[in-house]
């Protein structure tokens, strides 16, 4: 790595997550759309994971259980949403919001290839299956509903896109994957393990910095009509339950079950992070 992408990344990363509302909204979009292409287009395949396959190697079986099953989480989200994601371009009002969209496909995709490249060469074995991730799996109808919205009104369309953005970046990206960085931080990442891994998640946080920070600003802007932040706010009480089962549920691989570190912390951070999301939308501390 070299020090001018440090620098970059340093003031990628410092600035506000929402961007500004002086600007229009394709004027943001378009920014982040630049800033995708100047500060997004870094390699998976390009990190060094030799020091993690030493970690992994001298890992305790119960902390080897755990990040397989963490790391199974982060691969089926990220592939799920890649192989998903058109509609939201679809459904975006402008050149300028379609392109910045645009830029959040080819994230999915790196991501994906990253988590790939991990199991591969880090964890030497397939993903397991059955962790569960319901918000994710309710993709599925929702890219039903955002498909059909294109051949709807306007008003019908930007309804349907509220429900498209807060059941993604504001509730996917903006809740769930953020209290999932700081998972991996608090468990492996302070205490100086798999350096490619902690790499690979300050990458995907800058990319994902960009998508939460445009999300939200969008739902913050549609709150104001009073339709719109009612629907915003079932939404968030709708899914929390299921956002909550990502890190309730046992840590089970190949039939055998593991304990959950107690860093994890994952309750907790979940609840701290959806309330944090509120308030950035509503401008107000809200308690679930």
């Amino acid at each position: 790595m070299t020090q001018n992408w440090h620098q970059n990344m340093n003031e990628n990363v410092t600035e506000e997550l929402i961007p500004s509302l002086d600007k229009s909204t394709d004027e943001v979009a378009w920014d982040l759309y630049r800033k995708a292409i100047r500060f997004g287009t870094w390699d998976p395949a390009a990190i060094d994971l030799t020091q993690d396959k030493v970690d992994f190697e001298s890992l305790d079986e119960d902390l080897k259980g755990y990040l397989i099953h963490f790391c199974t989480g982060f691969l089926d989200a990220e592939e799920n949403v890649a192989l998903k994601f058109c509609p939201w371009i679809m459904l975006g009002s402008s050149t300028e919001q379609q392109a910045f969209l645009s830029t959040q496909l080819l994230d999915e995709f790196k991501h994906t290839e990253f988590f790939l490249r991990y199991f591969k060469e880090v964890l030497g074995r397939e993903r397991i299956p059955g962790v569960k991730n319901i918000v994710q799996q309710k993709l599925d109808e929702r890219v039903k509903k955002m498909l059909a919205a294109l051949e709807q009104s306007e008003e019908e369309r930007e309804a349907v896109l509220v429900e498209g953005l807060t059941h993604y970046q504001g509730i996917i990206e903006g809740v769930q994957a953020m209290s999932g960085y700081d998972v991996f931080e608090a468990v492996f990442g302070s205490k100086g393990l798999f350096p490619g891994l902690k790499e690979g998640f300050s990458r995907i946080k800058e990319d994902e910095g960009r998508h939460v920070g445009f999300g939200l600003r969008m739902l913050k802007l549609f709150a104001r009509n009073p339709e719109h932040a009612k629907r915003i706010r079932a939404l968030y009480d709708e899914y929390l339950p299921h956002i909550l089962v990502r890190y309730d549920q046992p840590v089970i691989v190949d039939g055998r079950e593991y304990p959950t570190p107690p860093e994890v912390k994952g309750r907790e951070r979940l609840i701290k992070m959806f309330e944090r999301r509120l308030k950035d939308i509503f401008g107000t501390p809200v308690s679930v």
